[in-house]
């Protein structure tokens, strides 16, 4: 609050909460680590192969002037990870991740009007006849986005062992912590009607997390795998304009 009282009038004054609402985006994970099944028993060797999941998001705009604005945005994200090892016999144990993230970004946006839409103007009486004279007022109709950010993951694990044919099953266990990346959009928006906003974008988000890995043979011994969060998000947004 006190920023904001030492803020000259004509800065105080283009700063506005502008825009908030909702979107669905298509999230594609690109493993440069192994993937979750690195904390099952039988884990996948290599680096992890990409996935998609679906990331319904909530958002606000705060603009910065004409041209800058600051957008925060949280989503949420499922996913399921699941190994089935057979054994001799009629032993199989099925392992099973199942695993939500909630990205919570904030991101500086700088906007390029694409085209203008003109308001109704002032008519003026002329000495002979009347006549009528548009003085049209510009405001940009369609914009280029660009935008760079940081996010904060929130991540919980479930994991979960059944055991058919034997002894083994586990209950369900739960895990969670976060972690932070960076984040690179382009986008392209426009204004529907007079208040709602269509964006499409697409985003690069980085990061990783640490999480740790028990030994099966010796009981509380663990090591630490790093995890991939990085990958390509593509997504629309339905916004409610409030100026």
């Amino acid at each position: 609050m006190l920023l904001v009282f030492l803020l000259p009038f004509s800065v105080e004054a283009q700063i506005s909460f502008s825009e908030f609402g909702a979107g669905l985006s298509s999230w594609t994970r690109l493993y440069s680590t192994p993937d979750e099944t690195i904390l099952l028993v039988d884990p996948t060797q290599g680096n992890g192969s990409a996935n998609t999941v679906l990331v319904p998001s909530v958002y606000g705009k705060l603009d910065l002037g004409k041209t800058f604005s600051l957008r925060g945005r949280v989503g949420y994200a499922q996913n399921t990870f699941q190994s089935v090892t057979s054994s001799l016999g009629d032993l199989v144990r099925i392992e099973k991740i199942e695993q939500n993230i909630i990205p919570a970004g904030l991101q500086l946006e700088y906007r390029f009007p694409l085209s203008k839409s003109s308001k109704s103007g002032t008519k003026a009486d002329l000495d002979e006849g009347e006549a009528s004279e548009k003085s049209v007022d510009p405001s940009s109709k369609s914009y280029f986005i660009g935008g760079l950010g940081i996010s904060r993951y929130f991540i919980q694990h479930t994991i979960s062992r059944e055991v058919i044919g034997g002894e083994g099953s586990l209950p369900a266990s739960k895990f969670s912590g976060n972690d932070f990346g960076f984040t690179a959009m382009v986008g392209y928006s426009t204004l529907v009607s007079e208040r709602l906003v269509l964006t499409l974008f697409s985003q690069f988000n980085t990061g990783s997390y640490d999480h740790r890995v028990y030994s099966e043979d010796s009981i509380g011994a663990f090591e630490v795998q790093n995890i991939s969060l990085q990958g390509l998000e593509f997504g629309v947004t339905m916004g409610f304009k409030l100026k």
